[in-house]
């Protein structure tokens, strides 16, 4: 199918994309650069502001027609709801919705399928009561907000199929809301919101990924979709799977009011209750693969053994096969390319002329200056698929980089996955702001040498 979409550099829309594209089908992306880089998976790229209508060109491309839009970006809502940030929320979702129907409107020719993106905030605060598609809407901004966000759906014309994807807390390993959960549990400060008897309703990455897809290849599934698990979770129940995963105490209760001190009246999707059913997903044969909070978190938190490991996740998609891009990752001497020239790295040595498995390589750099031994050990050698690198010495506790290579459409995903834990843990947390601004600049200066020197752009 060709797919129009939103939000695709998203923590849902690059899942999602990934997804799409492995199935066969043909994205154009809208994003607010409109530069593929941006994205990790084969797409065509496109600016748009999503405050205002796009030019026929896009929305009819050589006079052929969408067969799907998934409309999901949005002005993230864990921000403090200034009177600015209250518009920015309510704008990047309402009038985009508005602005993107109206691009459709001047020429006639929806898609046969629309997903827009809504939230689970459209219903009341409860701790007894539950709800489902067909429960009536709350009062309160977010509700609001919501209500006006799925409105402009009832302006587009009945031969096309619409849902309201009303997504719950979506947890992944990867951003979102559950790394910033974690956080006081790492450091054994953890515990439950109050009393901890309010819901939580959540769905895994995964998951939630699946349901969208569903969503779009099922007919019957119109209307409202709530994209949540079936078994909403106590905030209790969370603090002792994040306690379990972590291996640390959760006795530090957080106090209501403080949360309301510090963040306003965003608070309130930290400290509110909303049980909310899947009933759509279910009735229409949807099958969940994590349908308790136990199993998703055990998934996703599996790395935070031991005590105190952290996860980064780098992902760039590649002109050419795996085949053909693998040996630039195998020849040593590119390691160097691809290092930021701020930190001086030099390779000292190998005990093979060639990387395979078992080969260790001694490097040389500076860190803030300081000059810096580290040896890694080449693990898991299959080429062209994957292979690891394990640091045997140098300035991390634990360096774990998994990197992996899997062919999507007419080129390479590579995935970097790499599990870092600083010496003198908890002690030596201290600096680790510096350490992942400074993991983060790297890899994103990896990605701009790669992409030169594998397609010369």
């Amino acid at each position: 199918m060709k797919i129009l979409m939103t939000g695709a550099t998203g923590l849902i829309g690059r899942q999602l994309g990934i997804e799409l594209v492995r199935l066969g089908h043909e994205i154009t992306a809208l994003t607010r650069r409109g530069n593929a880089a941006d994205l990790c998976f084969p797409a065509r790229c496109l600016a748009w502001d999503h405050l205002n209508p796009l030019p026929k060109s896009v929305i009819c491309p050589a006079d052929e027609k969408f067969d799907v839009v998934i409309h999901l970006a949005g002005e993230p809502v864990s921000q403090r709801w200034t009177g600015s940030a209250r518009q920015r929320i309510y704008d990047s979702r309402v009038k985009s919705t508005r602005a993107l129907i109206e691009s459709f409107s001047k020429i006639g020719k929806f898609p046969a399928v629309w997903l827009n993106a809504s939230a689970i905030g459209i219903y009341p605060e409860s701790n007894s009561q539950s709800f489902d598609e067909k429960s009536n809407p709350g009062q309160e901004f977010l509700a609001t907000t919501c209500k006006d966000w799925e409105a402009p759906l009832q302006e587009i014309p009945s031969s096309s199929r619409t849902v309201a994807l009303r997504f719950g807390v979506v947890l992944s390993d990867e951003g979102g809301a559950l790394p910033k959960m974690l956080t006081p549990f790492i450091y054994g400060v953890g515990g439950p919101i109050g009393n901890g008897q309010q819901y939580m309703s959540w769905i895994h990455i995964e998951d939630a990924v699946k349901a969208i897809i569903h969503c779009i290849t099922t007919d019957t599934v119109r209307g409202a979709a709530n994209i949540v698990a079936p078994n909403a979770s106590t905030n209790n129940e969370l603090t002792k799977e994040l306690a379990k995963a972590t291996k640390m105490p959760a006795y530090f209760p957080v106090p209501v009011f403080i949360l309301r001190l510090l963040f306003g009246k965003m608070s309130s999707i930290i400290t509110g209750s909303c049980r909310v059913s899947p009933k759509v997903l279910s009735e229409t044969g949807f099958q969940f693969k994590y349908p308790s909070l136990a199993g998703a978190i055990g998934n996703l938190l599996s790395y935070c053994s031991p005590r105190g490991t952290r996860i980064f996740v780098a992902r760039q998609w590649i002109k050419g096969s795996p085949e053909s891009n693998f040996p630039f990752f195998s020849a040593a001497e590119n390691l160097e390319t691809i290092t930021p020239p701020w930190l001086n790295f030099k390779i000292v040595r190998k005990s093979a002329p060639e990387i395979k498995e078992g080969i260790l390589i001694d490097y040389k750099l500076r860190i803030k200056g300081l000059p810096v031994r580290w040896r890694t050990r080449i693990e898991n050698w299959n080429p062209p698929h994957q292979f690891v690198d394990t640091q045997l010495r140098g300035p991390y506790r634990t360096w774990h980089h998994t990197h992996t290579f899997e062919k999507l459409g007419a080129g390479t995903l590579m995935t970097d996955r790499v599990l870092y834990r600083m010496y003198f843990w908890p002690f030596g947390d201290v600096g680790l702001p510096m350490v992942t601004n400074d993991v983060n600049m790297i890899f994103t200066y990896r990605k701009k040498i790669i992409e030169k020197a594998l397609t010369g752009k």
